[in-house]
């Protein structure tokens, strides 16, 4: 799946299928690996230790957030200095974000000592031992920084839009950190402390996977302080600043839910919560996959001052990603029955109130995934950032006194995460791209409301099948009828929600094959 060969601008928007069959595959393996690996955790730790993994994973979030808002105002200007063929504004960006970068990590490694250090004290762990949760939480945070600071080489991957080689790292690093947990465990038996060594082995395995390649790439970028700009940092980091605070705002949703769920309501009822979060985490990825392989495409748009075409990249990609996902959630909700049972087990039915509650949102979530570069490829993450984190407080405020003033309980939590969900991304982030944009904000809505109009006209025909067939609940049942089903729906949606120019620019978005058998019904 690696591979590189010299950049050729004719090719450039052809590898857009490349990209994305490459980061579906890996998220795909993410997503087999998060529905396998939550049962196995519980059937090695027991339900209450299992709660500790997703909570150090959902703190992670936190550090990782400041990592990679930085590293994705750093990728701008590495994206734009590639695509006008500057090599040396290039490595003024690479050598700048690589020691401002660099310094940040010294700046956080002390509060994540201490975090890990106090995550026994602060949490409820069960009956997990005290290292093991302090290494898991170290081991965990400190990987996923490693993995945020290394965007200062895969941006280089961006420019040329060969996401396909950070995703097929990334797969690597996914495989490997599940075979070292089975390998460890079945070596020494299950703990939290292998689990978290199992972190950290697996992404110096992606850092060299990475790194070999980068050199391949861009052996014209090379590491000197000589290059190393201070007052492009001041510029980089006050963008980096405020990106910050908007990916800040943006974890005061399901990852800060997480954490008053287990505060407030305990680690059992934070344990089935957390299995919701997961799912909602994968749908994230899911629609990141086929959404993140627009950015270069439309940063190339931005760079030739294209408005019209980027705005129409856009528009496709938005409409594309969220009424591909919308039959994939309406599926879960009318077959979760057979979904929870062949996936954790029996017993599991109280999840999906819950699911029903928020995978809805989820819709508007998918749908604004191509927006959310707008703010940074202006530069005017400032707005965005205030409005995100209001939000986000509002969450956390709703979500609480739901819990403390009425009989919901955790449905509380979830209605306010919901609602607030719903106003950022169906609402706030339309509008707020379209003035940056100048343009109408009927343009970026439109695509939401199609993936809500396919999502409704989904649950129908799905609920029809579950009423006169019983899908076995099997892993061959849920995942043939789901295979097929979204077959047919693919194909009459493509005919009905597109017209003729957006299907032409949708099917450059998939593989070659799959481009050749679509054609032969449309």
């Amino acid at each position: 799946m690696i591979g590189v060969d010299d950049p050729k601008p004719d090719s450039f928007s052809s590898r857009v299928s490349l990209n994305m069959v490459t980061n579906v595959l890996r998220t795909v393996i993410m997503a087999l690996v998060g529905l396998l690996m939550v049962p196995y955790y519980i059937g090695e730790f027991g339900l209450a230790a299992y709660a500790i993994l997703p909570l150090a994973t959902s703190l992670t979030s936190y550090f990782i957030a400041i990592a990679d808002s930085l590293s994705s105002a750093f990728t701008r200007y590495m994206v734009i200095a590639l695509q006008k063929g500057d090599v040396e504004g290039a490595n003024r960006v690479f050598n700048t974000s690589f020691f401002g970068l660099g310094k940040m990590m010294l700046i956080i490694l002390p509060i994540v000592l201490v975090i890990s250090y106090a995550s026994p004290y602060i949490f409820n762990v069960g009956p997990s031992g005290t290292f093991d949760v302090q290494f898991l939480f170290l081991m965990v945070i400190l990987s996923s920084l490693i993995v945020s600071f290394c965007s200062c080489i895969t941006s280089v991957f961006m420019a040329y839009n060969r996401l396909h080689i950070t995703y097929s790292g990334r797969i690597v690093h996914v495989v490997s950190q599940v075979a070292f947990v089975f390998l460890f465990f079945f070596l020494v038996g299950p703990s939290l402390s292998l689990v978290g060594l199992s972190y950290i082995l697996s992404v110096l395995l992606y850092v060299g996977i990475i790194l070999y390649y980068f050199r391949r790439m861009a052996p014209e970028i090379k590491l000197s302080r000589r290059h190393n700009d201070s007052s492009l940092l001041r510029e980089m980091g006050s963008l980096g600043l405020w990106a910050v605070v908007d990916e800040m705002g943006a974890l005061l949703f399901i990852q800060a839910s997480m954490i008053l769920v287990n505060l407030r309501l305990g680690s059992e009822i934070q344990s089935s919560f957390a299995i919701v979060a997961n799912v909602i985490s994968m749908m994230n990825t899911a629609c990141a996959a086929i959404a993140v392989t627009a950015i270069p495409l439309v940063y190339r748009c931005y760079t030739e001052g294209r408005r019209d075409k980027m705005v129409l990249t856009l528009d496709v990609f938005s409409k594309f990603v969220g009424v591909m996902m919308a039959f994939p959630m309406a599926y879960l909700l009318i077959f979760a029955p057979q979904v929870l049972e062949v996936w954790l087990g029996p017993g599991y039915d109280g999840l999906i109130p819950m699911l029903w509650m928020m995978v809805p949102a989820q819709v508007a979530v998918c749908a604004s995934y191509p927006l959310l570069q707008v703010p940074v490829m202006y530069k005017k993450v400032r707005g965005m950032a205030m409005l995100t984190i209001s939000l986000g407080v509002l969450n956390i405020l709703l979500g609480l006194a739901l819990v403390e003033f009425t009989d919901l309980g955790v449905f509380g939590v979830c209605l306010a995460w919901t609602v607030t969900t719903l106003v950022l991304r169906f609402i706030v982030y339309p509008v707020y791209s379209s003035r940056l944009m100048e343009v109408r904000v009927w343009s970026l809505m439109r695509p939401m409301i199609w993936s809500y109009v396919m999502f409704a006209v989904s649950l129908v025909p799905c609920a029809v099948i579950g009423y006169f067939l019983d899908i076995p609940a099997t892993w061959a049942g849920v995942i043939l009828s789901l295979l097929l089903m979204f077959f047919v729906y693919m194909v009459v949606t493509i005919r009905s929600a597109f017209n003729e120019s957006e299907r032409r620019e949708v099917l450059t978005y998939v593989p070659g094959p799959v481009q050749k058998l679509l054609s032969k019904f449309l």
